[in-house]
């Protein structure tokens, strides 16, 4: 379901770039928006409309991941490491249980841009209690997870031996 709500967003957001792509060129062009039809050749919009709804039905698989993070500590200990390096990425909690914390962007340009789908989840799994699946946006959540291992290796040195 989160698929398809991310899908028809996307979709939405495509149509309305296209729209003022489409303002643009005629206000450039000193036409009248009734000519619009004529910057088109005949038959073109059925394929046009395939484009944005293939583009609209890729994205959310292309711009979205889960990955894993493997504790080698305990949750309490990762928890904070999770929450000094969300702090510095400009995100906030706004939800949290036994197994989850999630977070969503501080600035607002970042949630517009990304159709309020910003949300970053970092959930312990009951079956194995070392794995945490992280779900968000692809550009975010592997950088994020990289950078809570290097918060939590810099509280908790090892000793070589």
């Amino acid at each position: 379901m989160k698929y398809l709500i991310r899908s028809l967003k996307y979709l939405l957001y495509f149509v309305i770039i296209f729209c003022l792509c489409l303002a643009i060129v005629v206000l450039f062009s000193h036409q009248s928006f009734s000519d619009i039809p004529s910057l088109f050749k005949e038959g073109s919009f059925l394929p046009i409309c395939l484009i944005f709804l293939g583009f609209a039905l890729l994205y959310p698989a292309v711009g979205y991941r889960k990955a894993k993070l493997v504790l080698d500590g305990e949750w309490k200990d990762y928890r904070n490491a999770i929450m000094k390096t969300m702090e510095g990425a400009d995100y906030e909690l706004v939800s949290e249980t036994d197994r989850t914390l999630k977070f969503r962007s501080k600035r607002a340009g970042v949630r517009f841009s990304r159709m309020w789908e910003d949300a970053i989840t970092f959930e312990q799994q009951e079956n194995d209690p070392a794995l945490v699946k992280v779900d968000g946006p692809s550009r975010d959540t592997l950088r994020l997870v990289g950078s809570v291992y290097y918060n939590y290796r810099m509280e908790h040195p090892q000793s070589e031996e």
